[in-house]
């Protein structure tokens, strides 16, 4: 499976570098659950301190976190770079994160300058000392698709922190010379498209034919779309601060772009060589059949919110898709890999079966909190089938890590020593 599939797996990272990441990410889905439970009236205004305090622990605290770990595990194996120190790293991101999307919270719900501040100056700690580490790495190898991509994503990331750095110096109260509602926009777009989308397509270049053994993206394709996504976004960015109405077309295209993505990709999953349909790759169809809707909708106008809860359903479906393909296989990967023949089979670190119930799990959740927005009543059900889906990503990532510590305690290795 992995002999032409361009990995390095010898450099792969410390197994807890990328579980710590994925475990926190899930907390603050459980998190994410009881915020909209209590807080589901607002989300309708983008403005509402509730609401941005939801909008934030979700991209800062779960897509950020997931993301972030899945970079530490995909640039060391499929770009070949070399992150130093990468425990330490991962440890220094990880809390100063987890800390900084806390008080950031409060700092919404309070509307106090000093937590916007004490929030910001750890958000970005965190998030620029690892993008700056992951891009200076890969500028000094020789790109992929999916090494380009993954430093395109990082550079609008590091525009969203910036932008984001913007808004809150006005927030408390700097005088700063721009329109405070352009500027927000370009910083969602930069964070959504950007960050999160030419990610998610830039490493789907290589998972997907990996994972599923689908036929090859285009290489031409694979090259130029996170380019010209990148391109439109400083186009959008430029016409939005010189407040040109041309802006909202440039989003449009986008849009389209992302919606032949999703086709593109279903088409890949549809000619895959292994029938099996296992829950990771139902995650893919419903995070695919999302995107092509959020872009319809977008493209058409139709509902912000309605919009927004298909691009989140893309995004988390993606990351639990991937979770349950890349958590299972580190933990036998590195058992193996220190000698272990009693390790745990894929399998049997996470059974199929209980991945596929929380993909049932995940989809109805995701099919009745858009029920919601005309019964405003069932969001609460909604809410808790959030919360029982991230419940059960926590458990069994948590339970991934114990199987491989009690496997580093008791199992049994290879003895090569001859006599």
């Amino acid at each position: 499976m992995f002999q032409n599939s361009g990995l390095s797996l010898n450099q792969a990272p410390p197994i807890e570098v990328v579980l710590r990441l994925f475990l926190i990410g899930s907390l603050f889905g459980i998190a994410l659950s009881f915020m909209l439970f209590f807080w589901h009236d607002n989300l309708s205004d983008i403005s509402h301190p509730t609401t941005l305090a939801i909008v934030h622990t979700l991209t800062l605290g779960v897509m950020a976190s997931f993301m972030l770990g899945a970079l530490f595990q995909m640039m060391p194996v499929l770009c070949g770079v070399h992150i130093k120190a990468p425990i330490d790293l991962s440890v220094r991101v990880s809390f100063t994160l987890m800390f900084g999307v806390i008080i950031l919270i409060f700092a919404f719900l309070k509307g106090e300058s000093s937590l916007y501040i004490i929030a910001s100056i750890l958000i970005a700690f965190a998030l620029f000392s690892s993008t700056f580490v992951m891009i200076k790495e890969l500028l000094k190898i020789k790109h992929s698709n999916s090494s380009r991509g993954m430093l395109i994503a990082l550079s609008s990331l590091v525009i969203t922190l910036i932008l984001a750095l913007i808004l809150v110096s006005m927030r408390v109260g700097i005088d700063i010379p721009l329109n405070y509602i352009n500027l927000k926009s370009i910083h969602f777009s930069f964070g959504l498209f950007g960050w999160i989308a030419i990610l998610i397509i830039s490493v789907s270049f290589q998972v997907v034919e990996m994972f599923y053994v689908t036929p090859k993206y285009s290489n031409k394709y694979a090259k130029f779309t996170p380019l010209f996504i990148f391109g439109l976004l400083l186009i959008y960015m430029a016409l939005q601060i010189l407040g040109y109405n041309l802006a909202k077309y440039i989003l449009n295209i986008i849009l389209i772009l992302l919606a032949i993505y999703a086709l593109i990709t279903v088409d890949k999953l549809k000619k895959k060589k292994r029938p099996i349909n296992d829950a990771s790759i139902l995650f893919w169809y419903i995070g695919m059949s999302s995107l092509l809707l959020f872009a319809l909708l977008g493209f058409l106008n139709i509902s912000t919110l309605v919009t927004a809860l298909f691009f989140t359903s893309f995004a988390l479906s993606i990351m639990f898709a991937m979770s349950y393909k890349i958590v299972p296989f580190l933990v036998w990967f590195h058992l193996n890999a220190k000698g272990y023949f009693d390790a745990p089979m894929m399998h049997e670190v996470i059974s199929p079966k209980y991945a596929k119930i929380n993909f049932y799990i995940h989809t109805l959740a995701l099919i009745t909190t858009l029920i919601a927005i005309k019964f405003s009543i069932i969001f609460y059900f909604g809410s808790f089938l959030l919360l029982v889906s991230f419940s059960m990503l926590s458990y069994a990532i948590y339970g991934a890590w114990e199987k491989y510590d009690w496997t580093l305690r008791n199992g049994k290795k290879f003895n090569l020593n001859i006599n």
